[in-house]
């Protein structure tokens, strides 16, 4: 039972650094950062499910809204691509608050909402978000639906996160391959927008990686099949 026990133990430590670890691998190189921001939220998961077999408490997952953040250093059309994805999924997150569906609150909804609009304005771009959205195939299967990006069975609410989710990783993965090929040739005078643009990655990894994290806890599947192509 001891030798159980530590590996549990050693288990719970390995995913501990291995969020951090997957996470400076999204800000630091960017073209796996789909990859980092992924392995990261996959790593608390893991943690958290680890923590539990040691009665160790840790907290739900919270959306974080980009609170505290005046910029961030991502170009326009990425940032207004993800205020759309946040828009969507706050307001089916609104719909299924309301009806009382799986785990959606109107909380979530909000910081769903909140993070969409503070998105929009940094972008400074004309506001191309619909506001509403079709819900009818979701709320025909309020419980359990496909996930069309792996074609798995999984709880709606989850699927709602992770197709946020995945599509501010695109958005992002997008801005970062368009900047990369002209990393080398930046001068050290530029040294300073390098430095403002892994800031604003680490921002949007562990944002991202918040939404992929709420999606595993609701019981979207966490093998590496259903979260990598």
């Amino acid at each position: 039972m001891a030798d159980r026990s530590r590996h549990i133990v050693m288990r719970y430590l390995a995913a501990q650094e291995a969020v951090s670890d997957w996470a400076n691998t999204a800000v630091y190189c960017p073209a796996r950062f789909a990859d980092g921001t992924l392995r990261s939220a996959q790593a608390r998961h893991t943690a958290r499910l680890m923590a539990a077999r040691l009665a160790i408490n840790i907290a739900q997952p919270t959306l974080s809204r980009c609170d505290d953040i005046d910029s961030l250093d991502i170009d326009a059309d990425s940032l207004s691509a993800m205020s759309v994805a946040e828009d969507q999924a706050g307001f089916a997150m609104g719909v299924f608050a309301a009806r009382s569906i799986g785990h959606a609150t109107l909380d979530i909804s909000d910081r769903h909402k909140t993070t969409s609009q503070r998105l929009i304005s940094f972008s400074e771009v004309e506001d191309t978000r619909a506001k509403t959205y079709d819900v009818t195939k979701l709320l025909a299967h309020p419980d359990t639906i496909v996930d069309s990006a792996t074609g798995l069975f999984a709880p709606t609410d989850a699927v709602i996160e992770m197709n946020c989710a995945r599509s501010e990783i695109a958005a992002v993965a997008s801005s970062s391959n368009s900047t990369s090929d002209s990393a080398q040739s930046r001068t050290t005078a530029e040294n300073s927008s390098d430095d403002s643009r892994q800031q604003s990655l680490g921002i949007l990894t562990s944002m991202i990686a918040d939404r992929v994290d709420l999606a595993l806890t609701w019981g979207y599947p966490s093998f590496d099949e259903a979260l990598f192509k």
